[in-house]
């Protein structure tokens, strides 16, 4: 190894380090299926904190489907690179910030035609080459299963505080549900609890509350594994509309049902942390 590659080498760990040491508190969102909203407890629960007053991050390993950025209104901004710095995540507002490979690429149609070794290599970069201001959260948006991102994340952040499990209220969801628990137990990663997404509709004529899966699948899983419910999310068609216009649904429909329901969880894991 030259003295130049020894040089940085030597930087990379500095900041690796540093980074670890500027965010009190990671939290990894996962989910045992896709379609469940994981991304969107994700950037909510990030919104919540925010608005709550914490500096917060959101760090979005979904390699292949990366869709923070558009869920933040952030899809056009690329990192911020100062000359002689490293580069710094997208600020979304005074308290958010967030980091995806969609800020990266060029295209965002091209797809990402990468195999294990290379994605585990970009989170790693995302730690050890991205300045990262001090943050009192770091929310991890991770691809639904138990691959190649969440067991990266978990090995390169080192220090995570909990992970946070995303499912419907059917029983199919609930089978990989399980399975998600049963990595975050052999990892020996604390388990925050899990958030039901969509779990009922009101109708907007008559005012019935309508329930869009089978409901009661979880009730057994959280009895097995002795975990936490965090909170039932209804379906709301304006979470929906916020997602695809980059606006925080949580910052004009608090009021809603479903926007106490994300404050309310994220009281809960504050109270929790």
């Amino acid at each position: 190894m030259t003295d130049t590659q020894q040089e940085q080498q030597e930087k990379k760990k500095e900041l690796y380090e540093k980074n670890l040491k500027n965010i009190k508190h990671t939290i990894v969102v996962m989910s045992g299926k896709g379609g469940v909203g994981k991304s969107t407890v994700s950037v909510n629960l990030a919104y919540s904190l925010a608005e709550k007053g914490n500096k917060v991050g959101i760090l979005d390993v979904d390699i292949h489907g990366p869709s923070i950025v558009k869920m933040t209104g952030i899809e056009n901004k690329r990192l911020v690179h100062q000359e002689g710095q490293s580069p710094a995540p997208v600020q979304v507002s005074d308290n958010l910030v967030v980091l995806s490979i969609a800020s990266l690429l060029q295209d965002p149609d091209s797809p990402v035609i990468w195999r294990g070794p290379m994605k585990m290599n970009l989170i790693k970069q995302f730690v050890e080459d991205i300045e990262w201001p001090e943050l009192d959260y770091l929310i991890v948006d991770c691809p639904p299963g138990t691959g190649d991102e969440p067991l990266s994340v978990i090995q390169i952040l080192k220090k995570i505080f909990g992970v946070i499990i995303v499912s419907t209220p059917q029983e199919l969801a609930y089978l990989d549900v399980r399975k998600a628990i049963n990595f975050a137990k052999k990892l020996e990663i604390p388990i925050l609890g899990i958030v039901e997404n969509m779990t009922e509709i009101v109708c907007p004529h008559c005012g019935q509350h309508i329930e869009l899966f089978k409901a009661g699948s979880g009730e057994k899983a959280l009895k097995d594994f002795n975990i936490d419910l965090l909170g039932r999310i209804p379906f709301d068609v304006k979470v929906v509309q916020s997602g695809d216009t980059g606006k925080p649904f949580i910052g004009e429909n608090a009021d809603t049902e479903a926007g106490k329901i994300f404050n309310e969880i994220a009281d809960n894991i504050v109270a929790k942390l």
